[in-house]
Order: C-alpha cells, then structure tokens, then sequence
C-alpha cells in the first residue's frame, strides 16, 4: 500500500517536471492531479491500520479459539465496508479527474502520462474490489449456506476449463447452519485447496466432498494430479498457502493435512476436520 502510494506521488512529480512553461491551463490540471494523489494517499494511509489488522491477524491467533476468529473477522467486514463506501468511490472519482485533465492537456507527453495514472488508478480499483471480496466471500451470503458456498466455488473452478470438479455436498436445505467462523474455515480450505490443484497439480478432475459425523466435519478435496509436494518443493511454492490451510483449521480446533491419495493412485487429498460450531 504504501509502495503504491509512492509511485502515485513519484509520477504526479514526473508530470510537473514536463511541464517547462506552464500555462494557467496545465497549472491548474497540475494542481488538480496533485490533489487526486493526496486524496487517495489519504484514503490509503487511513484504511492501512485496518487492513493490516485484518490481513496478519492470522498470526496473532494461533490456536486461541473461535472468539477471536469471530472478532478477527468482524474486523474485516467493517475493513470491507469501508474499503466499499469510501476508497472505491473515491479512486473512480480520481479516474474519472485525471480522464478529463487528459482531455484539456495539450502537450503530448504530459497527456500520456495522466492517461497512464487513469489505467493506474483503474488497476487499483479492480484490486480493492478482490480485496473486499477476500475479506468476506460472497459465496458465504449467496444462499444455501456452506454447501450452496462451496457449490459455487467449485463450479467457478471448472468453469476455467482446466479442471473437471466433482461435489458431494449436503442438500442447503437439510444442512443446518453453522457459526460464520467454521463455514468461513472450510470454505477457504477449499479455495486454496482448489487453487493449488489450478496452479500445480496438472489434475485433470477434482472433488469437492463434505460430510459430518458426531460433531465433527471433514472436508475433503481430492485431484488426480502429480500428488503432494516433496519438503522442498513445499517450502519453495505452496508453503505459505498449506500453511494457511492449517492454521486455519487450528483457529477453530480442528487439524488439516495433506496426503497422497488413500487408493494409490496418482493424486493429492487434501482432508481438514473442525468441530461443528452452529449459530
């Protein structure tokens, strides 16, 4: 965030180092891209706290326990309506500026350079938007609680043409809901487990399974792929990603591992148990 705010800055100074003779014309487009980079430094650097807060809170949690998942992701759904009702807004706003000081610049040079703040500003934009759908997928408010959240996910992974991704989920209807934290934990076991199998597995098919038994549920994603990462290659590609799998699975008091496939065939299983936790 804040290198991105430097590069706004450094490229607000290069367009009034190519202006020698400034018109009053340029001088107020100047003055007016100097104050679009100073609103969204500002909008950054206010939300910076939070959104650190809301993106390492991971580490601070360890295994504590549901409640401070609970309130971790409190956290990131006021981070997520702020980033929607006031940074958003606000970068469209500058886009939409720099647009029109583009149109009223006469020297070349310097229209190219706000025209490639605008794309700049625009990139960002679409950046906070997968950033506010990180903080809360969607997926969980769509409807059908966990198992309708995971249908979604795992048809969006086929949709890629990549893969070919089976399900074997509760009906929404006969699924009773859980705590906001335990859904959220499986549902982003299964998305990272998904984008591992996307990235690096070279799988052909994938299935999404999810079952309960005394209290407990076991999500399981299995591929047809190249199978488990060997230590060295788990530090050098997918650790941060595995790791993440645990550590989630860990806040809410469960275990996530992963291991060939049990049939022996050419594969990974990815199986993660938590504890139920309903509403």
């Amino acid at each position: 965030m804040r290198g991105a705010a430097a590069l706004v800055c450094l490229a607000a100074i290069g367009l009034l180092g190519v202006l020698p003779r400034p018109s009053d014309l340029d001088l107020a487009v100047g003055a007016s891209v100097i104050l679009c980079v100073l609103g969204l430094v500002g909008h950054a650097w206010g939300v910076l706290p939070h959104w650190r807060l809301a993106r390492h809170g991971d580490v601070f949690v360890g295994g504590l326990g549901e409640q401070l998942v609970a309130a971790r992701e409190d956290e990131r759904s006021r981070l997520r309506v702020d980033l929607h009702d006031s940074l958003g807004p606000a970068l469209a706003g500058i886009r939409l500026r720099l647009d029109v000081a583009a149109e009223r610049v006469a020297q070349p040079g310097t229209r190219q350079l706000i025209l490639d703040a605008a794309a700049e500003t625009a990139r960002t934009v679409d950046d906070i938007r997968r950033i506010i759908d990180d903080l809360r997928p969607p997926d969980l408010e769509g409807g059908g609680g966990l198992p309708g959240a995971l249908r979604r996910l795992a048809h969006r992974a086929g949709a890629t043409g990549q893969l070919d991704v089976h399900v074997d989920l509760p009906e929404p209807e006969t699924a009773r809901r859980l705590s906001f934290a335990t859904e959220l934990a499986v549902y982003r076991i299964a998305s990272e487990a998904l984008t591992n199998v996307l990235r690096h597995a070279r799988a052909r098919t994938a299935e999404v399974r999810l079952t309960e038994h005394e209290g407990w549920l076991t999500l399981e994603v299995t591929d047809d792929g190249s199978g488990p990462p060997r230590p060295g290659a788990l530090r050098r590609r997918r650790g941060i990603g595995l790791a993440s799998m645990a550590r989630r699975a860990q806040d809410t008091g469960g275990t996530c591992e992963v291991l060939p496939r049990p049939d022996g065939t050419p594969g990974t299983l990815v199986r993660a148990r938590l504890p139920r936790s309903e509403t």
